[in-house]
């Protein structure tokens, strides 16, 4: 069995090639999905781990209609803004800083747009992954690629899956970017989602993310009320409380009418640096890792003022005398 590039979105072992799919070591194995692809479409979805959201999606996507009914929306929306869509696509494709020869993630793919977006900024060398929870939409987006897409060559550079964005079936830094328009709002566990997102990217690479979202400037506007009234859910907040901690070099910003957010952020290995015993110049003096671990109990306000007197006294800081006096205090206590 030769070793294919994906993993078990549960366990992360390595997946290889099999007759009836993709299998582990250990016996787990997903099929194929039944779609004319030079790569073969490997399905991980397991409709008995779907829950909230994911699975009012995966049912919602995989209606007879669902495919026009994309399509509909679409066109209503870019109508509506008077925005061009593959000017649009292309344009917050940008914010990913693609060069060719990158591999790139396309999360919740729909019927694939933003595929044929992101091919010419890899260029034959890179490679285009794209995922979806509805088997319906992935063998839509095969068969839409395979009329469209002429260059055999670019055809092999693309790799369909159906699976979760909230498990996603690839090894830590696989990709150089990964993106995802239009969902996430929906997904059951956004946290992990997008979580997920930045864990297969390298440590440098780009994470841009958007869905409804109405500018808070804008909501309570008879503008951002007609809005919400269309649709709840560009009621909804920006997620920013929810990326990892190592995000860094984030921004924010506001498309189509300002209904819609986008976050995006480079993947970084480690928290923002922070020197947290610097001593602060000043009457209270200690320094960050002073104020939050060495908090004591509380005293008497009539005494924290007479501390400060003789603090001020001193000429030291509140910090200092503290540290001063009961070191003091200590080294008595220990002669005795």
């Amino acid at each position: 069995m030769s070793m294919s590039q994906y993993c078990c979105p549960l366990s992360k072992e390595k997946l290889f090639f099999s007759d009836s799919g993709l299998s582990s070591l250990q016996g787990v194995c997903y099929p194929f999905l039944n779609a004319d692809m030079i790569n073969k479409i490997p399905v991980f979805i397991d409709e008995n781990l779907l829950s909230g959201g994911d699975k009012i999606s995966q049912v919602m996507y995989s209606r007879d209609n669902s495919e026009q009914a994309y399509d509909n929306f679409l066109s209503w929306l870019f109508e509506t803004f008077n925005v061009d869509e593959s000017m649009f696509r292309s344009t917050l494709l940008d914010k990913l800083n693609l060069k060719k020869g990158d591999r790139v993630l396309i999360t919740g793919c729909g019927l694939g747009n933003d595929i044929l977006s992101v091919l010419p900024k890899v260029g034959t060398g890179g490679e285009v992954y794209a995922q979806d929870i509805s088997d319906l939409m992935v063998a839509a987006t095969a068969r839409i690629l395979k009329n469209i897409v002429s260059d055999e060559i670019n055809l092999k550079n693309i790799y369909l899956s159906v699976s979760n964005a909230s498990m996603l079936p690839f090894e830590d830094d696989y990709f150089d970017a990964a993106y995802h328009f239009g969902g996430i709002n929906l997904f059951s566990d956004m946290k992990m989602a997008i979580s997920e997102m930045s864990r297969v990217v390298k440590v440098g690479g780009r994470v841009v993310l958007g869905d409804e979202g109405i500018a808070p400037w804008l909501k309570e506007h008879e503008y951002g009320k007609m809005a919400v009234c269309n649709n709840k859910l560009w009621a909804l907040e920006p997620p920013l409380a929810l990326l990892p901690e190592t995000a860094s070099d984030v921004h924010l910003s506001w498309v189509l009418g300002n209904c819609f957010y986008i976050i995006d952020f480079t993947v970084a290995s480690s928290m923002p640096y922070m020197n947290i015993d610097v001593p602060h110049q000043g009457v209270r003096g200690g320094s960050i890792r002073k104020r939050y671990y060495g908090q004591l109990e509380g005293v008497d306000p009539v005494l924290k003022q007479k501390i400060a007197e003789a603090a001020a006294s001193a000429g030291v800081s509140a910090s200092a005398w503290l540290e001063k006096a009961i070191e003091n205090s200590l080294i008595k206590n220990e002669k005795k």
